[in-house]
């Protein structure tokens, strides 16, 4: 980048590079975990993280990942997604009683840089009818969760899910809905109620 660059593009590109390394950094300790369920020893950790740091990222993932991260800062910009202090405010709970939620499969937040994000059309929800369909889509990654809320479904007559609930749609169907999104994706464990 030059010198004669403005500073709010530069807040933003270094708000995309943030998000990007939080992103690897989660990847890594996923990495990490599955090497340690496998029984690995310790060393040969150390030898794979050693020949993980220097391979190079193939251009396409590299190009995948930043368009990814790219999605997930627009959506900021758009207000698709809110901070865990308007969502907890709109339920009336303190922020901190989210995570727990979350950890129940209730809610699903999105990390965008170092802060967590959650869907703005759970504002207008009732908590248990978001915590319903929630737990319905099971173990996804919250990126796939967060398409499930912000596309339209033919199933629920061509509306969002928010809109589809918020216009009367029974939340069994929007359950059974998440469910078989989830299964189509390879969601395995459905969190239990």
């Amino acid at each position: 980048m030059g010198t004669n660059v403005s500073p709010a593009v530069l807040f933003r590109r270094i708000a995309q590079l943030e998000a990007a390394v939080g992103r690897l950094t989660e990847d890594l300790e996923s990495l990490r975990r599955a090497v340690s369920r496998h029984g690995f020893a310790s060393s040969l950790a150390g030898g794979l993280r050693w020949q993980v740091a220097r391979s190079p990222i193939p251009a396409g993932l590299a190009g995948a990942l930043a368009r990814g991260e790219a999605t997930k800062v627009q959506w900021v910009k758009e207000g698709l997604v809110v901070p865990g202090e308007q969502l907890a405010r709109a339920w009336g709970l303190t922020r901190q009683a989210l995570r727990p939620a979350a950890g129940r499969g209730e809610v699903f937040a999105v990390k965008i840089g170092n802060r967590l994000f959650y869907p703005r059309a759970f504002l207008a929800l009732d908590r248990q009818a978001v915590a319903t369909v929630c737990r319905a889509l099971g173990d996804l990654d919250a990126s796939e969760k967060m398409i499930f809320w912000l596309r339209e479904h033919g199933a629920v007559g061509g509306k969002g899910i928010a809109a589809a609930l918020d216009g009367g749609t029974a939340v069994v169907k929007a359950q059974r809905l998440a469910a078989a999104w989830a299964r189509e994706r390879g969601g395995g464990r459905v969190v239990a109620a």
